[in-house]
């Protein structure tokens, strides 16, 4: 922690049963697990805990969270919960227990609120379109803010399937990206994005396609992203990294997907507005020099061979991210004069 900001890590994971009726152990895994990582909250999905409520794990390392968990009545099916580091920095409300696939909570961090939500959507297959209507409905009642000052952030396992994820694509609601591979539910997740205006986190950053997948099959023959991270672009502006922890095991076949944020914790921090990083505009004119062309092409290249080994090469998204990056490389880039002449704007 600085003067001005407060480190925290939120992360989320598909745990496959909390295992209830083992009397806890199974959480107290998990716990010790989310401790020793350091993260302040996780949210919980297919825990499998009957009905709601809430209890205190205690750890033999000193620290202790509170799990709150939400789930049917009677049958231990999906459900979801939510682990949050006891300390004086972080205090609480009382969740809104929504529903056994949605969790609410209202959370002060060193001053800063947080309306952050836990959910679990239906699988994409074997969900039909009534239980993904209905999911989606109690998700957006679930975003009504209690404080004007309130920031939004959902984590959970939406079974959606985009190419957006798979690059650092810049997903804020807002852009259009290309998008050869969408199933249902992600067009699902990327609309609501749109009509909350949020970011999916983990595209604002560029790691290494074999690192982003949240899921693989027993046989690892079959990897995809399926649990995402979603936040306002004010607090975008405070992530310092997505990623997935793909070393955490819960005897799960998901992976932990985990932000690093700063909040701002002090008046003056929190009016710092750091606009989010996007790609600059470059001067694609600037190929016709042969000079520019020598140097594009090896980029070019050097992409190829190593997404090629990869096997990633024959993806269409990756062709035009080879090509983004060989661009920000070599060519020269737009200032705000040039930028009104290609968009075809008289200046004075």
């Amino acid at each position: 922690m600085t003067n001005n900001y407060f480190g925290i890590k939120i992360g989320s994971v598909n745990i496959q049963s909390g295992k209830e009726m083992l009397g806890g152990s199974k959480m107290y895994t998990v716990c010790r697990e989310i401790s020793e990582r350091n993260i302040h909250i996780c949210g919980l999905q297919e825990v499998r805990y009957r009905n709601s409520g809430k209890k205190v794990i205690d750890l033999d390392n000193g620290e202790s969270y509170t799990f709150m968990w939400s789930g049917p009545k009677k049958r231990r099916l999906a459900g979801v919960g939510l682990l949050i580091k006891n300390c004086k920095e972080i205090s609480f409300d009382v969740p809104d227990f929504l529903d056994l696939r949605i969790i609410a909570v209202n959370i002060m961090i060193n001053g800063f609120k947080l309306r952050l939500i836990n959910s679990y959507s239906p699988t994409n297959c074997d969900g039909s379109d009534i239980q993904k209507d209905l999911f989606y409905r109690m998700l957006k009642k679930a975003c009504t803010k209690h404080n004007k000052h309130q920031k939004l952030v959902i984590l959970g396992d939406f079974n959606a399937t985009t190419s957006i994820s798979l690059h650092q694509s810049y997903f804020d609601g807002k852009n259009v990206v290309e998008d050869p591979n969408c199933n249902d539910n992600g067009s699902r997740i990327k609309s609501f994005c749109r009509e909350k205006q949020l970011c999916m986190s983990q595209t604002f950053f560029d790691h290494p396609i074999e690192e982003r997948y949240t899921w693989e099959s027993p046989n690892k023959n079959t990897k995809k992203v399926l649990d995402y991270i979603l936040v306002e672009p004010y607090i975008q502006n405070f992530v310092s990294d997505c990623y997935v922890d793909q070393k955490i095991t819960f005897e799960t076949d998901h992976h932990l997907v985990l932000a690093e944020i700063s909040l701002p914790i002090t008046k003056k921090s929190r009016r710092i507005y750091c606009k989010p990083t996007t790609p600059t505009k470059v001067n694609i004119k600037a190929l016709h020099e042969q000079e520019t062309k020598l140097n594009f092409l090896p980029e070019i290249t050097k992409g190829i061979r190593i997404n090629k080994r990869e096997k990633t090469i024959f993806q269409h998204h990756v062709l035009i991210n080879i090509m983004t990056k060989a661009a920000d490389v070599t060519l020269p880039k737009l200032d705000k004069k040039n930028i009104k002449q290609e968009n075809g704007q008289s200046i004075e």
